[in-house]
């Protein structure tokens, strides 16, 4: 466990936003990857999926989606090829050599059941907690997606350690062979270097025109999609994807229900705090815009123009 003082945080963030210019200035992230960037938040990744779905069903195609994780993705940072990256990508020498001490000389700590064991060496990892934590991990990441989309023309939109890869189809069969396409290359890449790849959670998502429209387009979903060593079928229910429950149809009302759900979790803790320490009004309604509406309203945007 790293104990860092707040001075610490306030460089890791300053760090951070030059890593960030960095990495953009020099090309060093794929166009696909997302978080951690000016105006490419998870949502606009939401977004920009729903965006082709729909541009996929105008010329009649369908729209599939696979997510992959990265297992362990924040302790399993390797230092060497890391810094080999940004060395590569010319990023500031000050940068890399305050990367390299940052990440150097680490330790891990284990507490169970309130007893301190000792500690032991980190030879991996990024502290979790760092304001330069995602960054980090972009740049770390960005040679796997980078390699997957050069190879097969895939369409990335991921997300820190989750993986998205997109494919579209005239029907099922063209979209399941670009889908095991993209796991396959990912899979070599990460066998040959050091990410782990949680294909036991991997998920799959097929987005289809509701019914009453082309056949094609309203497919049974029986189809399997070879994952490493096992199959993956697209999910009958509605897939969480970038903290969004989106249904195949691209209606959004079991993530409404959801939201609303945490949204009035959230109502109900703030009136139990307001009893026992009282709030003036005008200080109870901006933590009830905060906590309470944020949370109610989160991707909402995603849907202002659908009929």
């Amino acid at each position: 466990m790293a104990r860092v003082s707040l001075m610490g945080k306030v460089v890791e963030k300053v760090v951070a936003e030059l890593l960030s210019d960095q990495a953009e200035s020099r090309a060093l992230l794929s166009d696909g990857q997302f978080g951690n960037r000016k105006k490419m938040s998870a949502m606009d990744a939401a977004a920009i999926m729903v965006d082709r779905a729909h541009a996929a069903w105008k010329d009649d195609n369908l729209t599939g989606v696979l997510l992959i994780d990265i297992k362990a993705a924040f302790p399993s940072i390797a230092r060497g090829r890391l810094i080999d990256a940004m060395k590569a990508k010319k990023i500031d020498e000050d940068l890399i050599r305050w990367t390299e001490s940052f990440l150097s000389e680490r330790t891990v700590d284990i507490v169970m059941e309130g007893n301190v064991l000792k500690s032991h060496p980190a030879k991996a990892g990024d502290p979790q907690g760092s304001p330069v934590l995602l960054i980090l991990l972009a740049i770390h990441n960005a040679g796997l997606i980078k390699w997957v989309e050069e190879r097969v023309q895939a369409e990335s939109l991921s997300f820190v350690d989750d993986l998205g890869w997109v494919g579209t189809g005239k029907d099922l069969n063209p979209v399941v062979e670009r889908l095991q396409a993209f796991a396959a290359e990912s899979i070599e890449w990460a066998n040959r270097r050091d990410p782990q790849l949680d294909t036991a959670q991997t998920e799959a998502a097929l987005c289809t025109h509701r019914s009453g429209h082309k056949k094609q387009l309203q497919p049974k979903l029986t189809a399997k999609i070879m994952v490493g060593n096992g199959f993956v079928r697209f999910n009958t229910e509605a897939t969480g994807c970038l903290g969004v429950w989106m249904h195949a149809h691209l209606t959004f009302k079991e993530h409404h229900n959801w939201c609303m759900k945490k949204a009035r979790a959230q109502e109900a803790r703030l009136r139990v705090l307001t009893k026992m320490h009282g709030i003036i009004p005008e200080q109870g309604r901006a933590v009830w815009i905060a906590c309470v509406q944020a949370v109610a309203l989160y991707g909402s945007e995603l849907w202002w123009d659908l009929r």
